[in-house]
């Protein structure tokens, strides 16, 4: 499959709760690293929600650094467009949370959820789900209750009866990723060797008293036990209490058991939670839970190699069973699990939920004898099972891993089939700079553009000394003897002129792309790819820009500067604001058949020779684009070129001229 590279650049809002401990949490998460992994192709923002009342992540870590920018991001996006919100800001949205609460906040609309643990969902999902372009859910399980649910509606205003009102909106399944989390020191003392581990939120879902319950009296008389990873609302101490408390009121019934049962409680990270799942004396998961839209804890407990008690019903058995022959060489989707049986019937009245689980819909009951036969069998022949177990991780780690997933959750939001760009895809690019009276910036301009990303592998840096009084030649060669196939210099016997200079670089250069980097301005680090990718991505655009940080001191760095947030905030491509602005500015990126096509730069201009250039290719049809970011600082230089007050009389003498020249012409089709 190749690369879509017709397809733009969309600017996403996601809706959901990023920083929750919660199920909803991590599928927000999912998603973020998902557009994260092509953000080639996506300009992210985010709106963080809760979800519940559970906790919020307290982990320092580049993530949740990367998550609170992104917030903040569009908290500025928010404040700059105030009076403008609506639909039209984002090309799409992504919603990750029940369907109750979608809304149309983009061009394209697409709710993500983890659907329904029952028979049925209820008819206001059916309602909103009309308002949604897509729905993407996590099973095969929610997929299919949500286009089979049905009901008998009317239209509030006219009266009309409408049969079989139902779900139409193409709805995609994209399960999680499994995670390579190394296991981490805990300080936990399990008497017993033999134990169950049962992970889940306290509530009438989870069916955590008869999986307490019926463990006991399985084991009422052995050394056996069971861990119960738990809490009912908030991981705090006075949760914990009152956990433990219903726990204790429980075991009151058996006062003379010698069966162990464990609480653990509060937060874990990931790590903690996988040497759990990992831990010798920890044998089998067990889950009576009545549904589930995937089962996380079931799947973490299935790819780190764990046995797994559960029934065979509801979102799990999507990643629980795996194909296998049988004797007559047919292949058949076989549970990799201790199978326990079940029934249906409606959900109990403390578990409704007006709106999501409603009175007429059911889901699993565990048979009791079932539980406690598989939980012995378990026990007793725990080898057979682990056996079991090691063949299904194998396949989950082959088919779920997160480069694929992240994939295929982009491809279900996209509609689109996309691959992401390798930097062996790109094609060469080359920098021109013109050095002339350099020697302050020489040195720290050549470390930060030879730190380019894609600078060993991608560039060559073109140096045209234009007959410079400085000694600007002694660090160049250095510089060349370090990147002797990067970089490429040639010194003049006299200065033409910047534009000269320039054209002289096209000519010289080898590259497909072009970009110009002055000497007193910086990039960061991942610059000239962003460029890059975005030309690579979109063939119709011949040139890309973004936004610079606006900084007063010469030398500084990307990672420490002077700017305080002050940049030049350019505005989107149209050929009217071009002739406004200068919208490529300082360091745009471009293709150099947009020389073949519309001639070299104007070499009589001293300062505005590049915005002619621009113009003339805008103006017969060349079309740009703004990426997204700042990439840049570009240093307002008090003796540069364009900044020197001295010059402004000649400078605004030659824009005048330009702006003339194109003032009265106008395009029909310019948009990138």
């Amino acid at each position: 499959m190749g690369v879509n590279r017709g397809l733009k650049m969309k600017k996403v809002i996601v809706r959901g709760p990023a920083l929750s401990r919660s199920g909803y949490g991590e599928h927000t998460r999912f998603l973020l690293r998902s557009l994260k992994h092509y953000s080639d192709y996506f300009d992210i923002h985010l709106i963080n929600t809760g979800w519940g009342k559970t906790n919020w992540l307290h982990e320092d870590n580049e993530e949740r650094d990367w998550i609170d920018s992104l917030i903040n991001k569009t908290l500025m996006y928010h404040q700059q467009n105030a009076g403008h919100a609506g639909p039209t800001l984002y090309d799409l949205s992504l919603q990750v949370t029940i369907p109750n609460e979608w809304e149309q906040m983009a061009r394209v609309n697409v709710g993500v959820t983890a659907g329904i643990e029952t028979t049925l969902v209820p008819p206001q999902w059916i309602e909103k789900s009309k308002i949604m372009d897509r729905i993407i859910t996590i099973s095969e399980h929610s997929k299919q209750v949500f286009e089979r649910s049905s009901y008998d509606a009317q239209n509030k205003e006219t009266g009309q009866i409408f049969k079989d009102f139902r779900c139409t909106t193409p709805i995609e399944i994209v399960r999680y990723p499994v995670k390579n989390i190394k296991p981490a020191n805990i300080d936990v003392d399990f008497k017993t060797d033999f134990n169950f581990l049962t992970v889940a939120q306290w509530g009438p879902r989870k069916n955590l008293e008869n999986t307490i319950r019926w463990f006991v009296e399985e084991f009422i008389d052995q050394e056996v036990g069971l861990v119960i990873k738990t809490s009912i609302m908030r991981n705090n101490v006075i949760d914990r209490d009152f956990t433990k408390k219903k726990i204790d009121q429980l075991l009151k019934n058996y006062p003379n058991r010698k069966c162990k049962v464990y609480l653990i409680h509060g937060n874990m990270s990931e790590e903690e939670m996988t040497t759990l799942y990992r831990h010798p004396k920890i044998k089998a998961l067990v889950s009576l839970s009545h549904g589930e839209g995937f089962g996380l804890p079931i799947f973490e407990a299935a790819y780190n190699g764990m046995p797994v008690i559960a029934t065979e019903w509801s979102g799990h058995l999507d990643f629980m069973t795996m194909p296998v022959k049988n004797k007559k060489g047919k292949v058949k989707n076989k549970p990799m699990f201790a199978t326990v049986n079940y029934s249906i019937a409606p959900i109990q009245e403390e578990a409704r939920w007006e709106g999501v689980l409603e009175a007429n819909s059911q889901w699993a009951f565990a048979d009791q004898g079932s539980y406690k036969m598989r939980l012995r069998e378990v026990y007793k022949d725990h080898s057979r099972f682990v056996s079991h177990a090691k063949k299904l991780k194998k396949y989950i780690l082959d088919n779920y891993q997160p480069e694929n997933q992240y994939r295929v959750f982009v491809e279900a939001i996209l509609g689109e089939k996309v691959q992401k760009v390798e930097t062996s895809d790109l094609p060469k690019i080359s920098i021109i700079t013109s050095v002339f009276n350099g020697d302050e910036y020489i040195e720290p301009f050549l470390k930060d553009i030879t730190r380019q990303s894609l600078f060993k592998d991608k560039c060559e840096l073109i140096l045209i000394n234009a007959n410079s009084p400085g000694k600007e030649e002694e660090v160049i060669l250095k510089y060349k003897e370090m990147y002797p196939d990067n970089i490429v210099y040639r010194k003049l016997d006299e200065d033409p002129g910047i534009y000269a200079v320039w054209n002289m670089g096209v000519e010289m250069a080898s590259g497909e792309y072009l970009t110009n980097a002055n000497l007193d301005d910086r990039k960061a680090p991942w610059s000239l790819e962003k460029h890059a990718k975005a030309l690579y991505l979109d063939p119709d655009v011949d040139l890309v820009y973004a936004d610079m940080a606006i900084t007063d001191k010469p030398n500084e760095t990307w990672e420490n500067n002077s700017s305080e947030n002050r940049k030049y905030d350019f505005p989107q491509f149209s050929f009217d604001n071009l002739k406004m602005v200068n919208m490529p500015h300082a360091s745009p990126m471009w293709r150099r058949q947009i020389h073949e096509k519309y001639g070299f730069f104007d070499a009589k201009y001293r300062s505005a020779g590049d915005w002619e250039m621009w113009l003339r290719a805008a103006s017969q049809g060349s079309k740009f684009k703004k990426i997204d970011g700042v990439l840049g600082l570009y240093y307002f230089n008090p003796t540069g070129i364009s900044t020197n007050p001295d010059n402004f009389s000649w400078k605004q003498e030659e824009e005048k001229e330009i702006y003339q020249k194109y003032a009265n012409m106008n395009l029909k089709d310019e948009a990138a």
